[in-house]
């Protein structure tokens, strides 16, 4: 099984949202969220941020092969801009009724031998404090990253959290996906926590997550 993470623009939600539930995928999670693009090039095109959908779901083996062979063939999400889909192996499902909820109407029996892929890609996952994604960016691309997309995002249950009039106050937060070649993963977290992270005020916490397949990112996947 796996986590499947589609990230497109936003005016496409819609489409890929259809795509997804003609291919037997019933049961999906969205998000809003932005691209990373550098704010001198935004300027240069006269554009804002980038508005971006995240689209997830837990999907089996062989669904996750023709949905990602789909993507690239009716939905062109190779295309420079189209946005990125890629694939993190699932370690657990806590029960049966988890992996009903998560997979509903896909066909999840298992039959013949399970082949494991090996992972080429990863996922860096940065939680920053707002305001500080472009400093975190910077320092990834300094060590071979491409770009990334931005989840808003609040803490919850913070120790440090400010009360006011008897209520605790989340901070806001800014979660930053970062797709890279496993090769390049530990400089560019080193180079975060070197540029980005040295202050807990900047960069909450940075971790990888191991990705095996991905598609609609030309950079990582040509060769």
């Amino acid at each position: 099984m796996y986590y499947l993470v589609t990230i497109t623009k936003r005016e496409y939600g819609d489409a890929y949202l259809r795509y997804f539930y003609e291919n037997g995928v019933h049961s999906l999670t969205a998000a809003l969220c932005e691209g990373t693009a550098q704010q001198k090039t935004l300027d240069r095109l006269g554009i804002e941020k980038t508005e971006k959908i995240m689209l997830s779901s837990v999907v089996s083996g062989p669904l996750a092969s023709g949905l990602l062979k789909g993507l690239m063939r009716t939905m062109q999400i190779d295309v420079p801009g189209n946005g990125i889909a890629f694939t993190v192996p699932l370690q657990s499902v806590a029960n049966s009724a988890s992996l009903q909820y998560l997979t509903q109407g896909q066909n999840t029996e298992q039959n013949g031998v399970l082949i494991m892929e090996e992972n080429r890609f990863s996922l860096v996952v940065v939680i920053a404090h707002k305001g500080n994604t472009e400093l975190v960016m910077d320092a990834a691309r300094g060590a071979d990253a491409g770009g990334g997309t931005i989840i808003h995002a609040k803490g919850i249950g913070e120790k440090s959290a400010m009360p006011f009039f008897g209520m605790s106050i989340a901070s806001e937060q800014e979660v930053i996906y970062i797709v890279s070649k496993q090769e390049n993963e530990k400089n560019i977290i080193r180079a975060i926590m070197e540029k980005a992270g040295s202050r807990q005020d900047r960069v909450a916490a940075v971790f990888s997550l191991p990705v095996n397949r991905v598609v609609g990112l030309r950079s990582l996947t040509d060769e």
